[in-house]
């Protein structure tokens, strides 16, 4: 046995190791630049909602990432990988923003000869701060805070040595705030940082929503100067590895300090950049936020060169605090303009767009997704794990279906009902146009529920089970259209494919196959885009039954109608609610007066918050108004079906935690939130849920839905009889249950 599993062992290294040696060269650059794209659509998705300047760019920002895409693949080595990776942040204008080695390379640069810590120059007192790096840094600063009043007392200016080159990058940052209160008089505001912050996603062509984009900015910091003289200005001399604090820039903005730089300045110096990782040996540095007050040089010399020559930045600084510039000659430092947030580009001319364009599709579609999606911790994998499949899928995608398909069916991973992928031709010709009728699934069948416009399906009723379209069976039509139809639970993922299963083109007519009590029948459907579906069959939204016994239709009921309606059904047995449909907001104003069991929330909502240094979840809780003339005092009934969906679903929960009300029928839609939707090429539109509800006792809505107390479907011949089913069994619970006294109680 021994010998012959080693014997199979090396037939088997034979053939590795005589495999074609071009096969294997080829495939570690393949793998090498998928892994390289996704490190870079990683980066570009943290960019565009987290920098401070990327919402105003989105143009730019993809054109940037179109442009280093080849580029990156195409890298022989890792330094042009790191380049083309440089050139995409380059597009944000944002020196801050960079590439650099994971490790910073050794540097060569000697120190540079340091003044003592403190001499004078005439009438200006200069400070060598460096010196309070050293092994006597305590006992200097020590020295050096007992006698600094007295010199500021004296001092015409002060010149302020932060430079750092050869010494250690941003060192000393506590020595500004320490050292400042020393030289100034009075009272002195210093404007803080600011970030962007995404209140879960605005939807990205602009359209109105409860999801915003803001930017937080700190409070401005109040530094209290020491009592005595102070000196006239103070001029800072600094260079790129030095830390800066924002008092300098408020300082600056009220022309009592002067910058001198040696080397470039940029943000680095005062903002905090956020590491992400790149892989083979780089990352990237991304500014998380920025300074209100602009950040800019009064002096910009070029970098020194040798260290222990002549200081020819000293001598500079030296000259300027002896013969500072005229008042009014130095550029006015006002706050920076705020960035404006911009739609995304939609591409709608690009309708299979290029193999660059649709890699962005898949980027944008993860990135928005990752960002914003609001239940991460159902997805069925880690989100992540997602990213090659689907750059995968819209690299190999060969025309403009299967692209809008692609996405289609990256939408189903959510397993989320808010799921729609709109807005291109190619899905208009494949998912076709509703007919005017809802089916159910009864014992595998579909069964007519409800036919909306009959002139358009002249002979179709209630009851009957469609078994074909053009003769070919339902079922199979239906399994054509389940791999592109997200839903939140496998019966609305049912009652979805049925829908789609019966669509057709604008302006066409088709066949059906119809079996009904007598036998077998055919049908023609006429399809006509903006038919519309009539809210119900009823003409009141509410109505007084026999045995004393209200029924409220939500598909019919409006807010300003909920007053009238107590009074009429006020002193009833009993109300039965069928949110059997979509409701037309009615819920807020019906609340108050079902509200019987007190405040206590019905609703538990997270958004996603996505900010540069921040982001997490905003909390918020869904609470009935104390303000109504009366509680109701009767039972209710709630009819339930995979038909109420989202702001059904948040009205049952209303009903649930205000009236204890009894829901009849099946399990919901599951998927309830506000909607946000991500711009894809093609001019395409995704649709997801951007809002985590949850029972107002935290217990989980989505991919469950409310779960009826009372389980009951249609029957088939119920349907053919005329019968309402769950409607009967309603009034019956509400007709078996002791009266709720008929007095209502005044609040």
């Amino acid at each position: 046995m021994r010998r012959g599993h080693l014997s199979w062992v090396a037939v088997l290294l034979f053939a590795i190791t005589n495999l074609p040696s071009r096969g294997l060269a080829q495939q570690a650059p393949e793998a090498r630049s998928a892994e390289r794209r996704i490190q870079l659509v990683k980066l570009w998705g943290t960019v565009r909602f987290r920098h401070p300047q990327a919402l105003s760019k989105p143009a730019e920002w993809d054109a940037a990432f179109l442009a280093a895409l080849p580029k990156v693949e195409a890298a022989k080595d890792a330094q042009s990988y790191a380049a083309a990776v440089q050139g995409m942040l380059a597009a944000l204008g944002d020196p801050a923003t960079l590439v650099e080695p994971e490790t910073p390379p050794a540097t060569s640069i000697p120190p540079p000869t340091l003044r003592a810590l403190k001499s004078w120059e005439k009438d200006v007192l200069v400070l060598d701060l460096r010196n309070l790096l050293g092994p006597e840094a305590q006992s200097a600063w020590a020295e050096l805070e007992q006698s600094v009043d007295a010199d500021a007392a004296k001092a015409r200016a002060v010149v302020l040595d932060l430079r750092m080159r050869g010494l250690t990058r941003y060192g000393l940052p506590w020595v500004l705030p320490a050292l400042l209160p020393h030289f100034i008089e009075g009272e002195l505001s210093v404007p803080g940082m600011r970030e962007v912050a995404h209140m879960g996603l605005k939807p990205q062509d602009g359209e109105q929503s409860v999801h915003d984009t803001h930017f937080l900015v700190s409070a401005s910091s109040l530094i209290t100067g020491t009592p005595g003289k102070k000196p006239a200005l103070l001029v800072f001399l600094v260079d790129p590895s030095t830390a800066l604090d924002l008092s300098v820039l408020a300082l600056q903005a009220q022309g009592k300090a002067l910058l001198v730089t040696e080397g470039p300045l940029d943000d680095s110096s005062i903002n905090l950049q956020i590491p992400l990782p790149l892989g083979e040996g780089y990352r990237a540095l991304m500014s998380s936020n920025e300074p209100v007050l602009p950040l800019s040089a009064d002096l910009a010399r070029p970098v020194r060169v040798r260290m222990d020559g002549p200081d020819e930045g000293m001598r500079q600084a030296l000259a300027l605090a002896t013969r500072p510039p005229k008042r009014g000659s130095l550029p006015a430092r006002t706050p920076r303009p705020l960035a404006t947030w911009r739609p995304e580009p939609a591409y709608p001319e690009a309708l299979y767009p290029s193999r660059e364009l649709r890699i962005l599709a898949g980027a944008k579609l993860w990135t928005a997704v990752d960002s914003f999606f609001a239940y991460p911790d159902l997805m069925d994998r880690p989100w992540e794990s997602r990213l090659p499949e689907l750059l995968e899928k819209m690299e190999k995608t060969r025309n403009a279906t299967e692209y809008v398909l692609a996405l289609a069916e990256a939408g189903t991973w959510l397993r989320d009902g808010h799921v729609h992928v709109r807005g291109h031709p190619e899905l208009q010709r494949f998912f076709g146009v509703s007919a005017p009728v809802w089916v159910t699934d009864i014992d595998g069948k579909a069964v007519v529920l409800d036919v909306f416009v009959p002139e358009s399906m002249p002979g179709l009723a209630v009851g009957d089970i469609i078994e074909k379209v053009n003769g070919e069976p339902i079922d199979e039509r239906a399994r054509k259209f389940a791999p592109y139809t997200s839903a939140s639970t496998p019966d609305f993922h049912r009652h979805v494919t049925l829908r789609r299963a019966l669509a057709g083109p604008d302006g066409s007519e088709a066949r059906l196959t119809v079996r009904d009590a007598k036998g077998v029948k055919e049908v023609k459907v006429t399809y006509r885009q903006g038919l519309g579906f009539p809210p119900s069959s009823r003409k009141e939204a509410f109505q007084l039954l026999d045995g004393n016994i209200g029924l409220v239709d939500f598909a019919l009921l409006e807010a300003w109608q909920v007053p009238a309606l107590f009074e009429k059904l006020k002193d009833t047995r009993g109300i039965v609610f069928d949110l059997r449909n979509y409701p037309r907001g009615s819920l807020w104003a019906l609340a108050p007066y079902l509200d019987v069991k007190g405040s206590r929330p019905f609703a538990l909502g997270e958004s996603p918050f996505v900010g540069g240094l921040h982001s997490g979840w905003l909390k918020n809780t869904s609470h009935a108004s104390p303000n109504a003339p009366f509680k109701y005092q009767g039972r209710t009934v709630t009819l339930i079906d995979t038909r109420t969906m989202s702001q059904a679903e948040h009205t049952g929960l209303m009903l649930e935690a205000t009236a204890d009300t009894v829901f009849v029928g099946s399990p919901t839609a599951g998927a309830n939130g506000d909607i946000t939707h991500a711009v894809l090429p093609g001019g395409v539109r995704f649709s997801f849920t951007g809002a985590n509800i949850r029972h107002g006792d935290g217990r989980q809505l989505q991919r469950k839905g409310l779960e009826p107390h009372v389980k009951l479907r249609p029957t088939l011949a119920g349907l053919r009889a005329g019968r309402d089913e769950l409607l009967e069994r309603a009034l019956q619970i509400l007709k078996e249950k002791p009266a709720q006294p008929t007095s209502t109680r005044r609040e």
